[in-house]
């Protein structure tokens, strides 16, 4: 939080003179060093929350960040599935959620339509979303 924090007050006012002051002894060392890098599209979020909101703009934040410092990345998807019928509703709602937020690219997935994205599971049917990704890191 406190590089990213820094990074926007200087985009916002390029003439402040910032100091970050870091826990650990080194940079990257704490939260940061251990942050998964996915990329978050915001499908579980209620409509018109914040963390919705957070998650819609971060994910194009971060996106435009990594294209603009060659920073690799891969928005390969993810599938959610509904191994059941009676999770279907619960699919419905996490479908209805993520046009309501915005997604893009979202599709329902019938079972052989998942068999074609993902070979190992098996579901009824699913949601394709193509935006969910992560940043690659050299670990």
């Amino acid at each position: 939080m406190g590089c990213a924090t820094a990074f926007r007050l200087q985009q916002a006012r390029p003439k402040l003179r910032i100091l970050l002051l870091e826990k650990e002894p080194a940079l990257g060392r704490h939260q940061t060093g251990n942050n998964s890098g996915v990329l978050h599209a915001g499908l579980y979020y209620k409509p018109g929350s914040a963390k919705a909101q957070l998650a819609v703009q971060g994910l194009q934040q971060m996106t435009a960040f990594c294209r603009e410092q060659g920073v690799p990345f891969e928005q390969c998807g993810k599938i959610v599935l509904a191994t059941a019928p009676e999770q279907l509703p619960r699919l419905d709602t996490l479908w209805q959620r993520g046009l309501a937020n915005g997604l893009q690219g979202l599709r329902r997935l019938d079972a052989h339509q998942i068999q074609e994205i993902e070979p190992m599971p098996a579901g009824v049917a699913a949601i394709h979303v193509p935006q969910e990704g992560s940043w690659i890191t050299r670990r």
